[in-house]
Protein backbone atom coordinates (compact mmCIF):
# COMPACT_ATOMS: atom_id res chain seq x y z
CA UNK A 1 0.00 0.00 0.00
CA UNK A 2 1.69 3.36 -0.94
CA UNK A 3 1.25 6.76 0.83
CA UNK A 4 -0.63 8.10 -2.06
CA UNK A 5 -3.75 5.69 -0.70
CA UNK A 6 -3.89 7.88 2.68
CA UNK A 7 -4.33 11.20 0.62
CA UNK A 8 -7.72 13.54 2.29
CA UNK A 9 -7.57 16.85 3.03
CA UNK A 10 -5.86 18.51 6.20
CA UNK A 11 -8.84 19.87 7.57
CA UNK A 12 -12.83 19.10 7.10
CA UNK A 13 -13.74 22.91 8.41
CA UNK A 14 -10.81 25.07 6.77
CA UNK A 15 -12.40 28.61 6.02
CA UNK A 16 -12.52 30.12 2.69
CA UNK A 17 -11.07 33.27 4.44
CA UNK A 18 -8.08 31.56 5.62
CA UNK A 19 -6.99 29.28 8.39
CA UNK A 20 -7.34 29.82 12.35
CA UNK A 21 -4.21 30.02 14.14
CA UNK A 22 -3.79 26.50 15.23
CA UNK A 23 -4.80 26.10 11.20
CA UNK A 24 -2.02 27.60 9.90
CA UNK A 25 0.94 26.51 12.93
CA UNK A 26 -0.56 22.93 11.60
CA UNK A 27 0.17 23.46 7.91
CA UNK A 28 3.17 25.41 8.79
CA UNK A 29 4.30 22.53 10.18
CA UNK A 30 3.88 20.22 7.62
CA UNK A 31 5.54 22.18 4.88
CA UNK A 32 8.51 22.58 7.48
CA UNK A 33 8.82 19.27 7.96
CA UNK A 34 7.76 17.58 4.57
CA UNK A 35 10.07 20.25 2.40
CA UNK A 36 12.57 22.10 4.57
CA UNK A 37 13.28 20.31 7.51
CA UNK A 38 13.65 16.90 5.50
CA UNK A 39 15.29 17.57 1.94
CA UNK A 40 13.84 15.66 -1.04
CA UNK A 41 16.07 14.64 -3.05
CA UNK A 42 14.88 14.20 -7.05
CA UNK A 43 17.08 13.14 -9.69
CA UNK A 44 20.03 13.53 -7.98
CA UNK A 45 19.46 16.84 -7.31
CA UNK A 46 18.47 18.30 -3.38
CA UNK A 47 14.82 20.19 -3.47
CA UNK A 48 15.36 24.10 -2.84
CA UNK A 49 12.48 26.49 -2.14
CA UNK A 50 12.16 30.30 -1.77
CA UNK A 51 12.83 30.56 1.81
CA UNK A 52 12.19 34.53 1.13
CA UNK A 53 10.00 35.93 3.53
CA UNK A 54 6.18 36.56 2.45
CA UNK A 55 4.66 39.94 2.64
CA UNK A 56 1.31 38.32 1.85
CA UNK A 57 -1.31 39.29 5.08
CA UNK A 58 -1.87 35.49 5.60
CA UNK A 59 1.68 34.36 5.29
CA UNK A 60 3.68 37.23 6.75
CA UNK A 61 6.95 36.12 7.98
CA UNK A 62 6.98 32.38 6.35
CA UNK A 63 8.55 31.36 3.22
CA UNK A 64 7.50 32.86 0.13
CA UNK A 65 7.15 29.00 -0.93
CA UNK A 66 4.53 28.62 2.00
CA UNK A 67 2.91 31.18 0.34
CA UNK A 68 2.53 29.94 -3.15
CA UNK A 69 1.17 26.89 -1.81
CA UNK A 70 -1.30 27.79 0.03
CA UNK A 71 -2.40 30.91 -2.01
CA UNK A 72 -3.50 31.39 -5.63
CA UNK A 73 -3.24 34.59 -7.94
CA UNK A 74 -6.22 36.15 -8.86
CA UNK A 75 -6.57 36.29 -12.61
CA UNK A 76 -8.42 39.96 -12.23
CA UNK A 77 -6.44 41.31 -9.88
CA UNK A 78 -3.45 39.47 -10.16
CA UNK A 79 -3.45 39.59 -6.40
CA UNK A 80 -2.68 35.97 -4.10
CA UNK A 81 -5.55 35.05 -2.12
CA UNK A 82 -6.15 32.06 0.18
CA UNK A 83 -7.18 28.85 -1.48
CA UNK A 84 -8.83 26.64 0.77
CA UNK A 85 -8.28 23.87 -1.98
CA UNK A 86 -4.18 24.27 -1.83
CA UNK A 87 -3.76 24.86 1.46
CA UNK A 88 -5.52 21.92 2.59
CA UNK A 89 -3.46 19.92 0.44
CA UNK A 90 -0.05 20.92 1.64
CA UNK A 91 0.88 17.29 2.84
CA UNK A 92 0.43 15.76 -0.07
CA UNK A 93 3.60 17.39 -2.10
CA UNK A 94 6.10 15.13 -0.38
CA UNK A 95 4.20 11.70 -0.89
CA UNK A 96 3.51 12.42 -4.70
CA UNK A 97 7.43 13.73 -5.17
CA UNK A 98 8.42 10.45 -3.31
CA UNK A 99 6.02 8.20 -5.60
CA UNK A 100 6.81 9.04 -8.86
CA UNK A 101 7.22 5.90 -9.93
CA UNK A 102 3.57 5.09 -9.39
CA UNK A 103 1.48 4.76 -12.11
CA UNK A 104 -0.97 7.28 -10.50
CA UNK A 105 1.19 9.92 -10.75
CA UNK A 106 1.34 11.50 -14.37
CA UNK A 107 5.16 12.56 -14.90
CA UNK A 108 5.84 15.29 -17.75
CA UNK A 109 8.17 18.20 -18.38
CA UNK A 110 6.69 21.63 -20.14
CA UNK A 111 8.63 25.13 -20.93
CA UNK A 112 6.97 27.76 -19.29
CA UNK A 113 6.28 31.18 -20.32
CA UNK A 114 10.28 32.50 -19.31
CA UNK A 115 11.53 29.48 -21.19
CA UNK A 116 12.45 27.19 -18.06
CA UNK A 117 11.67 23.82 -17.91
CA UNK A 118 9.28 22.72 -15.38
CA UNK A 119 8.14 19.21 -14.16
CA UNK A 120 4.93 18.63 -13.51
CA UNK A 121 4.00 15.54 -10.87
CA UNK A 122 0.26 14.56 -11.63
CA UNK A 123 -1.92 13.11 -9.53
CA UNK A 124 -4.70 12.58 -12.03
CA UNK A 125 -7.28 10.65 -10.27
CA UNK A 126 -7.08 13.24 -7.09
CA UNK A 127 -7.08 16.14 -9.60
CA UNK A 128 -3.80 17.68 -8.00
CA UNK A 129 -0.07 19.06 -9.38
CA UNK A 130 3.28 19.49 -7.55
CA UNK A 131 5.07 21.87 -10.09
CA UNK A 132 9.62 22.06 -10.29
CA UNK A 133 11.31 24.05 -12.31
CA UNK A 134 14.62 23.61 -13.63
CA UNK A 135 17.26 26.19 -11.93
CA UNK A 136 21.14 24.63 -13.22
CA UNK A 137 21.95 23.24 -10.54
CA UNK A 138 19.11 23.38 -8.66
CA UNK A 139 15.37 22.42 -8.76
CA UNK A 140 12.70 24.38 -7.30
CA UNK A 141 9.48 23.88 -6.04
CA UNK A 142 7.59 26.15 -7.07
CA UNK A 143 3.73 25.35 -6.23
CA UNK A 144 0.81 22.82 -5.72
CA UNK A 145 -2.53 23.11 -6.21
CA UNK A 146 -5.85 21.56 -7.42
CA UNK A 147 -6.31 20.99 -11.01
CA UNK A 148 -9.94 22.43 -12.41
CA UNK A 149 -11.96 20.71 -15.50
CA UNK A 150 -10.21 23.71 -17.55
CA UNK A 151 -6.67 22.71 -16.65
CA UNK A 152 -7.52 19.24 -16.46
CA UNK A 153 -7.34 19.28 -20.70
CA UNK A 154 -4.40 21.24 -21.16
CA UNK A 155 -2.08 18.98 -18.84
CA UNK A 156 -3.74 15.91 -20.55
CA UNK A 157 -2.62 17.27 -24.04
CA UNK A 158 0.88 18.39 -22.40
CA UNK A 159 1.38 14.76 -20.70
CA UNK A 160 0.41 13.05 -24.14
CA UNK A 161 2.95 15.24 -26.00
CA UNK A 162 5.89 14.18 -23.48
CA UNK A 163 5.03 10.96 -23.29
CA UNK A 164 5.24 10.58 -27.07
CA UNK A 165 8.63 12.37 -27.32
CA UNK A 166 10.31 9.80 -24.79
Amino acid sequence: MSSLDDLEDLFEDLSIDGPDKIQMFTMYGHYLKGIVNNPLVIKGITLTYNSNPSKHPVCRGKHQCFEHIITRASKHSGKRNFDRERANKIHWIRPILENVNDTRIKYFEAINDDNENQQFYWYEEMNFVVILRELNPNLLLITSFSVDKEERYGFKKKYDVYKNKA
